[in-house]
């Protein structure tokens, strides 16, 4: 006999629905399993017949073959364990038959027909909403993630002996439902440090607040001990919660790369990424044989913070010049091409020197040579895609006693400006200043005669890029939405144009020693 069964494939980040196809007929008892596979999908031939086995179910002693077809695609990964299960259940007369886009199934088995947890389930129910199934049987690990996708019953189960009593019809299982609302409160208490507990450093607060409201890459560079990291690693506390579009998309990206928490099935916040500067490129950019997500997208719509920036191999930050213009990073691999997203604030934290003292002559040890060497470190492609660079202020003893604004407090001046933005691009495919460019930069950067004489002198003066000048726009564009200002002032590009400054402090090499 013969049956068909719908599972479901993970390829780069997106699923792709997979037909498995079961016959049972007579002949020398054998097992084949086709369909270009990989060693985790061929292992499931002993896991499936142990776990039918183990769950009380006699396959006969026939000649079995199991395909997996689109034949052209490589399928790895142990979710196709249950469709094939069920696949040979219904060859075998145990099951209805069932060919047509009903219901799809995922799943690992254990062999004492448990089923075990799979990665991708957001993915898969996306994918199987899209195409029409009107159900998806997968893990109950599983459902709580898959169940963020409406107009789809996500079914939840145990054990394969659950599974089949469902298609048979002799057991109701009710379709499982999230309360996102509940979801969201529980994400909006904050977890993280908050801001009021740094003291002084105002410049650099101002500076984050900027980043994080226009979406800017941004690069702190001070002495040892001024608080670069102890800044960045409160930046998750002032980002607004993501869009629920924006949650479901990062949503995925996790659940594939096996990273979702299974008592939080959506993430609202947005992520911080702060991987060590000993990462391979491959860590970085993503990739392997069947490509998977690497820091830069599981940064999306979040924070890659990189401490110790000039430490980093130089590869690798190399790496992240595309997907800081562009938004999304591209892996080729042999046949195929991969778009992940990543459209993420990058913020650098570094020393300005390998000691970190200069330009203090009183405490830094490097020659002039030993300095230059340490900043070439970062290239001047990359170091044109930073935004906003700020020097870390050298705090004393009056400006410790300063305590700062609470994140709450600061947050709700992010979010206004993010406000300001949607409203603004409502009409548009962008969402935020950082992503401006082009006619659109144009159509919302305009300025008058006073502001565009001064962009001009500052352009001059700077010795900016055209990628340099547009990145000057926007974010003065953002220093004037925090003001709620609908013209860009000259204010405002004489405070962006500082953060424009800063660099050539450094790579320029123009301020001497202090003594």
């Amino acid at each position: 006999m013969y049956s068909k069964i719908y599972g479901a494939g993970i390829t780069g980040l997106e699923a792709r629905i997979i037909q498995v196809e079961a016959d049972v007929s007579n002949g020398l008892p054998v097992f084949h399993m086709v369909g270009v596979l990989a060693s985790a999908v061929k292992e499931a031939r002993e896991r499936v017949r142990i776990s039918l086995q183990n769950s009380g179910f006699r396959i006969p002693a026939k000649r079995i073959t199991v395909n997996l077809s689109p034949a052209d695609l490589r399928k790895d990964g142990s979710g196709y364990d249950l469709p094939i299960a069920v696949s040979l259940l219904a060859a075998s007369g145990m099951l209805p038959q069932n060919t047509d886009k009903s219901i799809l199934m995922a799943g690992e088995l254990g062999l004492n027909g448990h089923i075990c947890s799979i990665q991708g389930a957001l993915a898969m129910a996306l994918q199987a909403k899209k195409e029409g199934f009107r159900q998806f049987l997968l893990p109950k690990e599983n459902a709580r993630e898959a169940a963020m996708v409406d107009g789809i019953d996500i079914i939840g189960v145990t054990t394969l002996l659950e599974a089949v009593e469902y298609l048979k019809g002799g057991l109701e299982l009710s379709p499982v439902r999230v309360d996102l609302n509940a979801l969201r409160q529980r994400s909006e208490k904050n977890t993280w440090e908050d801001f009021d507990e740094v003291y002084g450093q105002e410049s650099a607060k101002k500076a984050l607040v900027t980043a994080v409201s226009g979406g800017h890459n941004i690069l702190l560079i001070g002495a040892p001990g001024t608080g670069k990291t102890m800044l960045a690693k409160r930046l998750p506390g002032i980002m607004p919660l993501l869009t629920r579009d924006e949650a479901v998309e990062l949503t995925k990206i996790y659940g594939i790369a096996g990273l979702l928490r299974e008592d939080l099935p959506l993430i609202f916040r947005s992520p911080f990424r702060a991987p060590h500067h000993s990462i391979p490129v491959a860590a970085m950019a993503g990739g392997g044989k069947d490509p998977i997500p690497g820091e830069i997208t599981l940064s999306h719509n979040g924070v890659l913070f990189l401490d110790e920036l000039p430490e980093f191999d130089r590869n690798t930050l190399e790496i992240l010049r595309q997907p800081m213009e562009e938004g999304q990073i591209h892996i080729a691999r042999l046949g195929h091409s991969y778009s992940f997203p990543a459209d993420m604030i990058v913020v650098g934290a570094m020393n300005p020197c390998k000691c970190g003292y200069y330009p203090d002559s009183n405490r830094c040890r490097c020659t002039q040579g030993q300095i230059q060497s340490y900043l070439s470190r970062i290239s001047e492609p990359l170091l044109d895609r930073m935004d906003i660079c700020v020097e870390m202020e050298r705090t004393d003893g009056r400006e410790i006693k300063c305590q700062g604004r609470e994140s709450a407090e600061i947050r709700r001046q992010v979010q206004m400006a993010r406000e300001i933005q949607t409203e603004r691009y409502r009409d548009e495919t962008i969402t935020r200043n950082s992503q401006l460019s082009g006619k659109l930069l144009k159509k919302y950067c305009g300025l008058g005669k006073r502001q565009q004489r001064c962009f001009g002198d500052l352009r001059k003066q700077l010795g900016l890029s055209a990628r340099g000048a547009e990145r000057l726009l926007r974010v003065a564009r953002t220093l004037a939405d925090l003001e709620q200002s609908g013209e860009i002032q000259e204010a405002h590009l004489l405070q962006a144009s500082i953060y424009k400054s800063i660099n050539r402090k450094y790579w320029g090499m123009e301020t001497a020693y202090e003594g």
